[in-house]
C-alpha cells in the first residue's frame, strides 16, 4: 500500500496525475495533495506535512507533471523497497556528487536514467531516455543523488530521514540533499521497471544556483562521494569537471565577474589543486570574460 504525496501548483495536472495513478497504480493508495498554487511554501515543508500525514508503509513524493507508463507500477516499487538495505528509490540519478555545487547529472562514469521525456521550455519531440553504465546488470542501479520528479521511500526512513525545510525553502537542492542523507544509512537506487513520463525539462536558474551551493556547504565535510571506489586523480577529473560545469552556468546567467572569480578561487584551492588545472580552468575563464566584455562592447557602439 502507497501513499503518494504532490505538491500541487496547477489543479488540472492534478487531476489528470491522480486520474492516471488509479488506473496505473494496481494496489491500495491514498494520495495526499497540498495546494500550493501561491508558492507560500517550499517542497520540503510540503513533503514533511504530507509525509506526517501519510498513513500508508511506502512513501511516493512525485511531481503532477507526469504520467505512469507501467500498469501494476505500486507493486515493483513495493518490491524493491522490500530490501531492508533499500532506502530510496527514482527514475533518474547519478553516480557522484563533487564538492563544487553541481546537480547529480555530472557522472564518474554513468548516470543511471529511466523515463520518457517531453519538453516545455525547447521544441523537441519527446524522447525515451533509458542511460545506464552497460557494465553493469539488472533492473535496479545504485546512485549517489537522484532527481526529485519521484523519490519512494518506507515510511520507516521518512521517520529517521526528513526534508530539510530549514536549509531548502524553495523548490531546488532538496532532491540531492535527502539522497545524500539517506545515503549515510541506506542504500539508494534508480529503478529500470517503471516508465514515467514527464512533461517538463530541467531549466537551471539563480535559485537553482543558490540551492546547489547551499548543498555543497552542508555536505562539504563528506564531498565528493561516489558508488565507486576511485582514485585521487578520478575524484580530481571529477572535481574540475563539476567546476567547469558551475563556472558555465555562472557565465549563461550573467553573474558578476567577482562572482565568477570568487568561485573559481573557492573550488580550485581545495585538496584536488593542481597547477597545472588551475592555470588551464583561468584561462578559460579569462577566456569567457574577455569574449562577453568584447560582445558587450560591441552591443554599445553606435550603429551607423
Amino acid at each position: 500500500m502507497i501513499s503518494i504525496i504532490i505538491c500541487s501548483v496547477n489543479p488540472e495536472l492534478l487531476a489528470s496525475i491522480k486520474k492516471n495513478i488509479g488506473e496505473t497504480i494496481g494496489i491500495p493508495h491514498e494520495i495526499v495533495d497540498i495546494d500550493n498554487s501561491k508558492n507560500q511554501y517550499g517542497i520540503c515543508k510540503i513533503y514533511n506535512e504530507g509525509g506526517a500525514k501519510a498513513k500508508f508503509p511506502i512513501l511516493c513524493f512525485m511531481h503532477e507533471d507526469i504520467l505512469f507508463e507501467t500498469k501494476n507500477w505500486g507493486q515493483l516499487i513495493c518490491a524493491h523497497l522490500a530490501d531492508s538495505c533499500t532506502g530510496l528509490l527514482g527514475i533518474a540519478g547519478g553516480d557522484a556528487k563533487s564538492l563544487v555545487p553541481s546537480s547529480w547529472s555530472i557522472p564518474i562514469v554513468s548516470n543511471e536514467i529511466n523515463l520518457v521525456q517531453h519538453y516545455k521550455f525547447g521544441k523537441e519531440i519527446h524522447t525515451k531516455i533509458t542511460v545506464t553504465n552497460p557494465y553493469t546488470q539488472g533492473i535496479a542501479k545504485k546512485v549517489i543523488a537522484l532527481d526529485g520528479v519521484l523519490l519512494c521511500t518506507k515510511k520507516e526512513v521518512f521517520a529517521e530521514f526528513k526534508f530539510d525545510e530549514a536549509t531548502f525553502g524553495g523548490f531546488h537542492g532538496y532532491d540531492i540533499d535527502y539522497s545524500l542523507q539517506v545515503n549515510t544509512k541506506y542504500d539508494v537506487y534508480v529503478i529500470f521497471d517503471v516508465i514515467i513520463h514527464h512533461f517538463s525539462e530541467g531549466n537551471p536558474d539563480k535559485k537553482w544556483i543558490d540551492s546547489a551551493i547551499l548543498v555543497s556547504k552542508k555536505w562539504k565535510n563528506k564531498l565528493p562521494v561516489s558508488i565507486y571506489n576511485l582514485s585521487m586523480p578520478e575524484y580530481n577529473l571529477h572535481h574540475w569537471h563539476s567546476l567547469q560545469v558551475f563556472l558555465q552556468h555562472l557565465f549563461r546567467l550573467n553573474y558578476g565577474y567577482i562572482t565568477i572569480i570568487k568561485f573559481y578561487l573557492t573550488y580550485s584551492f581545495t585538496r584536488f589543486f593542481t597547477i597545472r588545472r588551475f592555470l588551464s580552468m583561468g584561462k578559460y575563464v579569462f577566456a569567457n570574460m574577455y569574449s562577453n566584455y568584447k560582445l558587450k562592447h560591441k552591443e554599445l557602439e553606435p550603429k551607423h
